[in-house]
Formats: structure tokens, sequence, C-alpha cells
């Protein structure tokens, strides 16, 4: 099969010039007009005005991350893992982040590069939604904070508590919590099976050296801890919980153990 290069350039012009342009509001206001879209089908909104130092600026005017607070804590974007990966996208794609708000200024000419480029980085911004998905164990460990933060006090809560037991910096508390009757609460996040395992481990080693505590393991995705590893972490383990989204279940369970 031989191309025929000037046809597919022409099909191309053609159908880009269709697929992409500019319609005015009935306010005056200039949207674009593209195929770039949210999985919902929503288009991304495109506003394109004059720019203060002149030229044009395409804008979202906030409508990205809205979009992303309809199911998820726009909070966590702009804090810990998740607000470093917005800030890169940010700075590689030459985009500007101003309050929420999403834009880029380019001249007149450059307007075709600006759309693809634009509607790139609201692409990869939108995908941060992703990262509370999948199995990184530096977003688990984010959100667990923020959760945490939101039902236990600051000051009866401590992180990466050394125990009183032997070589106790090699056995690290994710977190250590005043508990009812001078007996203290560990808890532990638990986003794979290595840390599962660890967490066997550490228990275990506690628990030989008569170390008086209780104890909660909250997982990222239960379901995904093979059932053996699962296993031997309940023999040494306390509560469990199956995964953040089980709010609920984990205020439940500490309110029953931690000091009031």
């Amino acid at each position: 099969m031989t191309l025929d290069v000037g046809a597919l350039r022409s099909l191309l012009c053609e159908r880009l010039c269709e697929d992409v342009g500019v319609d005015e509001r009935p306010d005056g206001e200039l949207m674009l007009r593209t195929h770039f879209c949210f999985p919902d089908g929503d288009g991304y909104p495109f506003h394109l005005a004059e720019a203060p130092s002149g030229g044009l600026r395409l804008s979202d005017c906030g409508h990205t991350l809205m979009h992303i607070s309809y199911e998820h804590d726009i909070d966590s974007f702009l804090t810990g893992t998740r607000g470093m990966l917005l800030e890169r996208i940010v700075d590689e794609s030459g985009i500007h982040h101003d309050n929420g708000v999403f834009s880029v200024d380019t001249s007149v000419d450059r307007l075709p590069e600006a759309i693809f480029r634009f509607g790139q980085a609201l692409t990869r911004v939108y995908d941060l939604t992703l990262l509370s998905r999948s199995n990184v164990g530096s977003t688990f460990y984010d959100d667990l904070a923020d959760c945490l933060s939101a039902l236990v006090d600051e000051a009866r809560m401590q992180r990466d508590y050394q125990p009183e037991v032997p070589n106790a910096d090699a056995y690290p508390v994710d977190y250590r919590i005043e508990g009812k009757s001078g007996i203290p609460l560990f808890l532990y996040g638990v986003p794979n099976r290595d840390k599962a395992r660890l967490t066997t481990i550490m228990l275990g080693y506690f628990h030989r050296h008569d170390l008086s505590f209780e104890s909660i393991i909250v997982f990222e995705d239960q379901a995904e801890i093979p059932r053996a590893d699962l296993a031997r972490l309940s023999d040494v383990g306390g509560d469990m919980i199956s995964s953040l989204e089980s709010t609920e279940d984990l205020h439940r369970k500490l309110l029953m153990r931690i000091a009031a």
C-alpha cells in the first residue's frame, strides 16, 4: 500500500479545522471547541481572552479542579505527593496555576501549539486522580495522615515512634496513639505485600518482648494482600481496616481504644 501524503495532509487540515473552532457565548466570552474531554464525556472548558501583557490567554477558569472535586478531596491535590506532582506538571508544561485556575499565555500565531500543550497539561492534572486507586505507597501514607489528623488530636499521636525494645530504631511504629488505661495503640499503614510482611515481623517482635500495646492495621486495599501474608499478619495484629474508604469503621475502632 502506497500512502498518499498529500491526501493525508489535506484530510488532517480539513478535519482539524472542523473539530477545533472558536464559539462566542451570549455574554460575548470566547470558548474553544476541541475534542479534549474528561472521562465522563464533558469537554475541557477552554476560555479564550486577551492576555494582560498582550497576545492571548487560554484558561480553564478553575473548571478542572472543580470537576475533580466532584469525586475527590481537592485539598489532597494541593498538598503532599499529589501537590508535588501538580507543581511538576505546571513547571514542565509551562502553564500557570493561580488559586485553582490553570492558564497559558500565547501569541496569536502560536495558538494551535498552545491548545495542544494546554490540553495535554490538563489531562496530566486530571490523571493525578488515578493515584488514589493505585498502590503508590507515598500517596497512601499522605492520605492516611490526612485521615488520622481529622480523627485524632495531634497532641495524642506520635509518628515513627520507637518503642522500648532492643534495637528500637529498626522497629518503628507508623503511629503511636494514646490509648485507654495507659495502653498505647500502634497503628500501621499497609499499602502492599512488602509492608504487610514487615508489619508482621515488627508486631511479632513486640510480642516476643512482652510489650503491652493494641494495634490497628489500615490497608490501602486488603484484597490485594496475598492470603498467606494476610493470615500471618492477622495472627499478630489487632483490628484491620480494609481500606481508607472505610472511614467510619476506622473512626469507630479508634474511639474504642484511644483516650477520651
